[in-house]
């Protein structure tokens, strides 16, 4: 894929955070790889299948690619758009080039979301036309989630997964799990995303997540770093070494897959009581009915490069029971574990490819999974259509389905390896007094303020 400086097709965004049109312009600049955009991938696979089908259609569809004129595409997307209609997408592109911004036309500036309704009086996009706290299909009742009701997560919760936490259980009547020939204590992976099971808020804390019994203590999230997913900065070795306090540029511990790795923030205390230091290298295992992989006893080889090895960092930020990695560093691929094992400077990199992983093996995402939920797949729901003002029904792509990174679950964090090298234990820093929970007298001292004199005037 292009980086944004390497546009060879324009394309155009925007996001709700500010209020700008954002037009990435051609550039003369050369690519430093073999990258392609994304409407052009898109636009080869189709030409390949039209030469293995004979389906002149496929070829058709993608035909202001093909004539790179992605243009004709971008002033659709304006025309149909009540916040864009009336810009012309050759004067976006001009201005662009010159650094000219263009607002996204909201009704209000800064803009302030369902302004028409709140204010003005407009119907809500539902079917009556006003705020609905009530669900009437027949998914919603059945799954107990007619009325606004709080469940635990699937995965990422100490207490019994995915109940439905309520003090008013008359409420509603959820199909329980014998109505789907399900026993009710069956708490295996696949069959709790479909237990609707009633429980007061006081029975709650009685309860306890399966997993306790091998050992998981921590629930697991992986939150979207913005400008780490995104904009890639860990591409960038300098960025890289920043992210994060174990950022080294000369790797002088060859156990670092680069000049910076990754990851989990650990709240001081939960470490201690784990055995972990500040810096050590740990495993990060969930639960090992699915993951890393299915059937991940039976293929030690696989298991080496998808089980999650990474450094802890203490962090106080944290409240107790929840541990956190920031979801945006590449991952450990088969071919970056042998270059770690191969390589002459150990470095995590593809002896074949030069893919560069910031995982010794696994990664964030090995603790983690997609969880299909009942009333997030109906074909029943009515709501907004992803364009325009109008009102549709059931599956759309970004409104109404299961989408979106999966970020939470239910771990094991052991450790795999001391922080130190040469035959110190502790990490440096931490050896140091520099890090949290192993403050020396100065660091206090700092941290308080306390080299910091007022000069009389």
């Amino acid at each position: 894929m292009d980086s944004w400086a390497e546009v060879k097709m324009p394309d155009m965004t925007a996001a709700i955070s500010n209020p700008f049109v954002q037009m990435f312009p051609k550039t003369p600049l050369k690519r430093l790889h073999d990258s392609k955009p994304d409407i052009a991938v898109l636009a080869g696979v189709a030409k390949a299948l039209a030469d293995i089908t004979g389906e002149k259609g496929f070829i058709d569809y993608w035909k202001w690619v093909h004539e790179d004129k992605v243009e004709v595409y971008l002033q659709r997307i304006l025309d149909n758009s009540s916040t864009t209609k009336g810009y012309d997408v050759e004067k976006l592109h001009a201005d662009a080039k010159k650094g000219i911004p263009a607002l996204i036309m909201t009704r209000t500036y800064p803009k302030i979301m369902g302004w028409e309704q709140s204010v003005e009086g407009r119907p809500h996009y539902t079917k009556s036309g006003r705020i609905e706290m009530y669900r009437d299909e027949p998914e919603f009742i059945e799954h107990g989630e007619n009325l606004p009701v709080h469940r635990e997560p699937v995965d990422a919760t100490p207490y019994e997964p995915n109940v439905i936490v309520t003090g008013a259980p008359n409420l509603i009547r959820p199909t329980g799990p014998e109505g789907y020939g399900i026993k009710r204590d069956d708490l295996s992976c696949e069959v709790r995303q479909i237990r609707n099971v009633v429980v007061s808020p006081a029975d709650l804390t009685k309860t306890a997540h399966p997993g306790k019994k091998i050992g998981m203590t921590l629930s697991y999230i992986t939150p979207k770093f913005r400008h780490g997913a995104h904009t890639t900065p860990v591409d960038v070795d300098i960025i890289s070494a920043w992210f994060g306090p174990f950022g080294d540029m000369h790797r002088r511990d060859k156990r670092m897959p680069w000049v910076g790795e990754g990851y989990v923030d650990i709240n001081p205390v939960d470490a201690k009581e784990l055995g972990i230091e500040d810096g050590d290298y740990v495993w990060i295992d969930a639960d090992p009915e699915d993951r890393p992989f299915r059937g991940w006893k039976d293929k030690p080889a696989d298991y080496k490069v998808h089980r999650a090895k990474m450094r802890a960092r203490y962090y106080w930020g944290l409240q107790r029971g929840v541990a956190r990695s920031w979801f945006h560093m590449y991952v450990a691929t088969y071919g970056s574990v042998e270059g770690h094992e191969t390589n002459p400077d150990k470095l995590a990199n593809n002896p074949r490819t030069g893919y560069q992983a910031m995982f010794r093996s696994g990664s964030h995402q090995s603790g983690t999974r997609a969880w299909l939920r009942p009333t997030c797949q109906t074909d029943s729901m009515a709501r907004k259509e992803y364009f325009g003002q109008v009102i549709g029904k059931g599956f759309a792509a970004d409104i109404h389905c299961t989408v979106g990174a999966p970020k939470e679950s239910f771990v094991k964090i052991s450790k795999a390896e001391d922080g130190g090298t040469e035959g110190v234990a502790l990490w440096k820093p931490a050896k140091q007094g520099y890090r949290p929970g192993y403050e020396k007298e100065a660091m206090e001292t700092y941290l308080k303020g306390g080299f910091i004199e007022k000069k009389k005037a």
